[in-house]
């Protein structure tokens, strides 16, 4: 006899099920848009392509970052003709130089991350560039740390599996698959991972108000296509049978349905009607408002100045003054972070050290900045303490013989000088030859000294 608890229980095999999720549309909205918002690259790029409240900052920033003309700068030389520069130009057959930047600065503005993939031998200079979309790239994480060990690109746009080179102390991380490809990353700062793995959006802490732009918006286009607003019951108190329902129905429907017959009197004969408003319209809600708020929450957070982005506060004046603002503000640090990245990517293949030459941008090509610049060099001009050659460096001017004096009004004198008065006039002397000069001038002779002289000379 067996006692029950000394009995072993019968092994059971587990049952595997599957089940395929759809992925429909709505499904697709629900799932990027989640509470994160803009946790992943892809989702902040679903923010950006449903939201003009999101991507009008963003395209302002970008289309004026991408019309730069980048330059060269070795020391306090400009250099506008090298061989980097014209790889610059056509980056790649499918991309100009305008194109090749935008797709880098919005995808830096929009994820925090920008990758390029170099294509030709590693050790010269590349052939091509080829910018890959954020969403395409998976990194793996480092068994000794938070840092990037490879990344996996599984778009279309050159996918493989990047490999990093062995960590040494103060070099840079460099990824190849294979000797004739290298993939360079940006990132900014995140939240996550102590910022060494992915860059982060600046959109995570803006997300709330891109959805409600975003949500306002689907919200509002619903009420236009289904007749307004859903603010009207029309309530018949007699029966009706289905035939003669159906046909009530579609004859309210043909004429209260849609944008273009809003604001329609209808009229009706027959029967008893009873119409009681139940919606709650976008001036209840407040909507306008609310979209202003997020619109400027949305500027501010890229460093948008809001003359540009709301007409209440725009004016000749300051948008002048927010147009230098939006380059001093968004632009420039833009172009420091992307250009300075592919300074650090391209210029080691093509011999340069990164620590002494930079890629930058040309300033002459930009009339905000040359404005302000031609108003300054006149401000300190006027004060007369730099001579002509130091504001010609100002402009990349090559310096003149006789540059260097610091010129001066000719009528200035002293301060506290008495020029009403004799006392203070330079004293002058007669020299030999009858010529004056500057010097202790002779005291008006006496009226009897006039005669001696006068004698003297009849005299003689």
């Amino acid at each position: 006899m067996r006692w029950p608890w000394n009995r072993r229980p019968e092994l059971k095999r587990a049952v595997e099920r599957k089940a395929v999720l759809g992925t429909t549309k709505s499904l697709g909205s629900f799932l990027a848009f989640d509470p994160g918002g803009a946790s992943t690259p892809s989702q902040a790029l679903a923010l950006y392509e449903e939201s003009t409240t999101v991507s009008v900052p963003i395209n302002m920033v970008a289309d004026a970052f991408s019309v730069l003309v980048p330059v060269l700068q070795v020391g306090d030389k400009v250099v506008r003709e090298h061989p980097v520069l014209d790889l610059l130009r056509r980056p790649s057959p499918w991309h100009d130089r305008l194109l090749f930047l935008e797709v880098l600065s919005k995808n830096y503005l929009v994820t925090g991350e920008l990758h390029v993939v170099a294509l030709g031998a590693v050790a010269q200079p590349p052939k091509e560039l080829h910018p890959v979309s954020p969403k395409s790239m998976t990194p793996v994480r480092a068994s000794e740390g938070d840092w990037a060990a490879r990344w996996l690109c599984s778009g279309t746009t050159l996918p493989g599996a990047y490999e990093s080179t062995p960590v040494r102390a103060g070099r840079e991380v460099r990824y190849y698959d294979g000797p004739l490809r290298e993939l360079w990353t940006t990132r900014n700062f995140s939240t996550r991972d102590n910022s060494l793995l992915r860059g982060q959006s600046l959109l995570v802490s803006a997300a709330r108000e891109a959805r409600q732009s975003i949500l306002g918006a689907a919200h509002n286009v619903s009420l236009l296509e289904k007749g307004g607003r859903v603010s009207l019951v029309f309530h018949f108190a007699e029966d009706m049978n289905e035939d003669d329902f159906e046909e009530v129905k579609e004859r309210v429907r043909l004429q209260y349905g849609g944008a273009s017959q809003a604001g329609e009197i209808g009229v009706t004969a027959g029967g008893k009607l009873d119409i009681k408003e139940v919606g709650v319209n976008n001036k209840d809600m407040d909507f306008a408002r609310l979209e202003m708020m997020a619109k400027k929450a949305l500027a501010l957070q890229y460093h948008v100045p809001l003359p540009l982005v709301s007409d209440e506060r725009m004016t000749f004046n300051n948008y002048a003054e927010a147009k230098l603002a939006l380059y001093d503000d968004a632009v420039i640090p833009l172009a420091g972070k992307v250009l300075g990245s592919l300074s650090d990517f391209l210029l080691p293949r093509y011999g340069m050290d990164p620590a002494k030459a930079r890629l930058t941008f040309d300033q002459e090509q930009v009339t905000a900045l040359v404005t302000r610049r031609n108003k300054e060099l006149l401000d300190r001009k006027a004060v007369g303490v730099e001579s002509h050659n130091e504001l010609r460096s100002l402009l990349g001017r090559e310096p003149y013989e006789g540059g260097d004096v610091v010129l001066v009004p000719a009528n200035m004198v002293p301060a506290g000088t008495d020029l009403f008065t004799r006392d203070n006039e330079p004293d002058r002397i007669e020299p030999s030859g009858g010529a004056s000069r500057p010097g202790k001038v002779p005291e008006e002779p006496t009226e009897s000294e006039a005669v001696e002289d006068a004698d003297e000379g009849s005299e003689e």
